[in-house]
């Protein structure tokens, strides 16, 4: 077995460590921001429409993006019984500050998470619990997205290939992801076969970049399934429910800009929209920059534009729209942060211990 170079290696480490995540979060924003989405809209003819916007649509945009805000806390409310909106709300608003912002942010605003609700007095299974159900049901929304956006089109006549070909994806990754979840759930020999697959290909990524080597995934899964089953019995609706309102939520803010700002297009049909928002959700799964930044804003104008939108109309939605899911969570995320700190939602956490565990 040959070795790594030293140089070779050292240039690896600076390449997979936090200032090649850094560099490379830069390169792309600045390619995307200075050199892809100039080419595609003027920048200053988005502006002016933004701010011809009248005081009535200013005040809908603005109503609209405080429902998004809030709207993801009623599923953290619903895996973990006992949390409240409040504090859902509290460490939401936090974590995605954090993950808006920090390269690999997912796994940040994940440990965000999980250290308010330990402070609220909840058990590191419920969080890990509660955790994996919420990414589970936001995932399966995103991935449902597409096929209901080539239904709407199929009956207007508009589908397109690119959403065709979305939807086909989708809908494949769903019926799979939909399929692992009733194995795992269902039939506890196909849990542990599952998870014992997904340890074994998961292996060799994680020597390649120098990981820990996964192991006890089966272990971990049947604690899972154990603990997921009772919940799941008697919270799937509410689950369900609160990610579809989040997801529907995020596409209004999308929406109202676009139809707020005006322009060449801006009255596209909603379903011409949604199509564009699901296939840039798709996209944006694999987060390459905090919060998706620059990937999310050229998916989102390109699409638009793609589907009749003028290029000025679409940058200047898009733009707006950006602002007030991704950078308005920042401040607010901060505030939140130094009120933790300072120890709101934390007074119950004893009772709150005693009440960790699955109640219906």
């Amino acid at each position: 077995m040959t070795r790594e170079a030293p140089g070779r290696g050292a240039v690896r480490r600076v390449l997979t460590g936090p200032a090649g995540r850094i560099g490379l979060t830069l390169a792309v924003v600045a390619v995307i921001f200075a050199g892809v989405l100039p080419r595609i809209a003027d920048y200053a003819e988005a502006w002016a429409l933004i701010r011809g916007m009248t005081s009535a649509e200013t005040l809908l945009v603005g109503a609209v993006a405080v429902v998004n805000l809030v709207s993801y806390a009623p599923l953290w409310a619903a895996a973990v019984p006992g949390l409240g909106w409040g504090r859902a709300l509290l460490a939401d608003q936090a974590s995605t500050a954090v993950s808006n912002t920090v390269p690999v942010g997912f796994a940040f605003g994940v440990g965000t998470t999980a250290a308010m609700y330990h402070s609220f007095g909840f058990s590191p299974a419920v969080i890990t619990r509660a955790v994996a159900l919420t990414g589970l049901w936001n995932n399966l929304v995103k991935l449902a997205m597409p096929t209901v956006a080539l239904a709407g089109l199929a009956v207007t006549g508009d589908a397109t290939p690119a959403v065709t070909t979305a939807a086909v994806l989708g809908t494949a990754l769903l019926v799979a992801a939909v399929g692992a979840l009733v194995g795992v759930l269902a039939h506890r020999r196909t849990a542990a076969s599952l998870a014992a697959t997904a340890e074994r290909l998961a292996r060799r990524p994680a020597r390649a970049m120098r990981l820990r080597t996964p192991a006890g995934w089966v272990e971990r899964t049947d604690r899972f399934r154990s603990e997921s089953l009772e919940l799941l019995r008697h919270r799937w609706l509410p689950l369900s429910a609160a990610a579809v309102a989040s997801h529907v939520a995020l596409f209004l803010v999308l929406l109202t800009c676009l139809r707020a700002v005006g322009g060449e297009g801006a009255d596209v049909s909603w379903l011409l929209v949604l199509a564009v928002f699901a296939v840039t959700r798709l996209v944006t799964m694999v987060p390459i920059t905090p919060g998706a930044l620059g990937v999310a804003e050229l998916s989102y104008v390109a699409g638009l534009a793609a589907v009749g939108v003028g290029p000025a109309a679409a940058a200047g939605a898009v733009l707006l729209f950006r602002f007030l899911t991704w950078f308005l969570p920042i401040p607010l995320g901060a505030s939140a942060w130094l009120l933790w700190q300072r120890g709101v939602g934390q007074p119950w956490a004893a009772q709150e211990s005693q009440t960790s565990q699955v109640r219906v």
